[in-house]
């Protein structure tokens, strides 16, 4: 009883400690000149004016679509100039509009400060984190430079990452991970600042797992893990496929884990409900403070948007799609020819290898494939539970969930023909 009140008081503090910094963090971020960063955005205006509202790098291909809307949001609000409170200018997140909604166009005439009509829009319902990293680097930086950096960060993570696969002789989990990181869309996550934070956290926080695996068993250490892993992808996301930051290290910890099946299926349970206590009691620290320091009831908005995001019912496009209309348009992406042939590479890779270890298939290593296939379900549940508002309209991101079902599926088959005592 004496450990379970102690694990319960950690991670009340934890908790607190992490709404109390991330509302410092964005306050510091808030604090900081803006002048300059409208210049460097300036300097870029040509970029975001050719680009366009989605920017589609492969012309066809919602895969390869970035989400400029956001990403214009975001520069936005970094570039906001104020309004004399910098505590109530963090917890609002404002930004300057030209128009109805026009974060693009807007974007460039906020930042060459045009003499237009304008009105100010508040988007404090979510914490906007990758503002304490945007607005200092818009500082010394422009658009172009910033991208450029991420793709040299996004490279030399994953390089980290497989370089610890190796290390731990994961080298056959490899292929899950390439088809993870191919669904995902490497380029695209360059393309598009949302998406690269999402996927450079993600990247980090298996980078972690993959190093400090033997000590994070200790005790109670996994359950913290994965409660920071939910508090940092709230913090830093704008809901474009969060779960991607539970399920990938998650399914490392099995490929890891010499525990039993049932098990490994009680750990899945566990710290999901850790990384869902850490995702929703931080986003729930927001609007709490948002509240105080405003005095605008965000949990009244928070909850009016998740009914409208979570609706079965009509959407911005059609009246009332089904569920199978909704996992068909996430599934639809894929219905490529390069996607088609991956696949087929994929599945004959994995014939060839199962067909040559048949003898070393055993009742042990089909329940050991229970956990994976269990993960491989994850985002299936998650396009059926949120309803047509996110997964139905914004399938064009939400698609990119089916990287976690990618990576378990293939060590799943792995794992059927795995020789005993052997690294999968």
């Amino acid at each position: 009883m004496k450990e379970k009140y102690k694990f319960a008081v950690q991670t009340s503090i934890c908790l607190l400690t992490a709404v109390i910094g991330g509302f410092l963090l964005l306050v510091m971020a808030y604090s900081l000149p803006t002048q300059r960063m409208r210049q460097n955005v300036a300097a870029s205006s040509e970029q975001v004016s050719s680009e366009g509202k989605y920017y589609q790098w492969a012309k066809g291909y919602k895969n390869a679509q970035s989400d400029t809307y956001t990403d214009a949001s975001l520069i936005l609000n970094a570039i906001y100039p104020g309004s004399g409170n910098v505590v109530k200018d963090a917890m609002n997140a404002p930004r300057i509009l030209y128009g109805d909604d026009n974060n693009e166009d807007s974007v460039v005439l906020a930042a060459r400060e045009e003499p237009r009509e304008t009105h100010e829009v508040n988007y404090g319902r979510y914490w906007h984190g990758s503002l304490i990293f945007l607005k200092p680097l818009l500082l010394f930086f422009d658009l172009a430079d910033i991208r450029m950096m991420s793709m040299i960060l996004q490279m030399g993570l994953l390089f980290l990452v497989i370089a610890e696969m190796v290390k731990r002789k994961l080298e056959k989990p490899l292929l899950g991970f390439f088809t993870a990181v191919i669904l995902l869309n490497p380029i695209s996550m360059v393309m598009c600042f949302c998406f690269s934070v999402e996927y450079m956290l993600m990247l980090i926080v298996t980078w972690f797992m993959l190093h400090y695996h033997e000590k994070l068993m200790e005790g109670y250490r996994y359950c913290f893990y994965f409660l920071i892993n939910g508090i940092l992808f709230v913090y830093f996301n704008e809901l474009s496929f969060p779960m991607i930051g539970f399920a990938i290290p998650l399914i490392f910890y099995l490929l890891l884990s010499e525990e039993g099946a049932a098990e490994k299926i009680r750990k899945e349970i566990c710290y999901g409900i850790m990384w869902v206590l850490g995702y929703v009691a931080l986003w729930m620290g927001k609007w709490i403070l948002a509240w105080i320091f405003t005095g605008f009831n965000y949990f009244g908005e928070a909850l009016q948007q998740a009914g409208r995001y979570t609706s079965d019912h009509a959407t911005w496009e059609t009246e009332n799609p089904s569920v199978v209309d909704r996992l068909m348009k996430n599934i639809n992406v894929y219905l490529k020819w390069p996607y088609a042939l991956l696949v087929l590479a994929i599945v004959a890779v994995l014939a060839v290898y199962v067909i040559r270890r048949r003898n070393h298939i055993s009742k042990e290593n089909i329940r050991q494939m229970l956990p994976y296939f269990l993960v491989t379900l994850f985002p299936f549940a998650i396009l059926i539970a949120l309803g047509n508002g996110y997964s139905y309209v914004h399938y064009w991101f939400t698609h990119r969930l089916f990287a976690i079902s990618g990576f378990a599926g293939v060590c799943m088959i792995l794992q059927l023909a795995k020789k005993e005592n052997e690294t999968l």
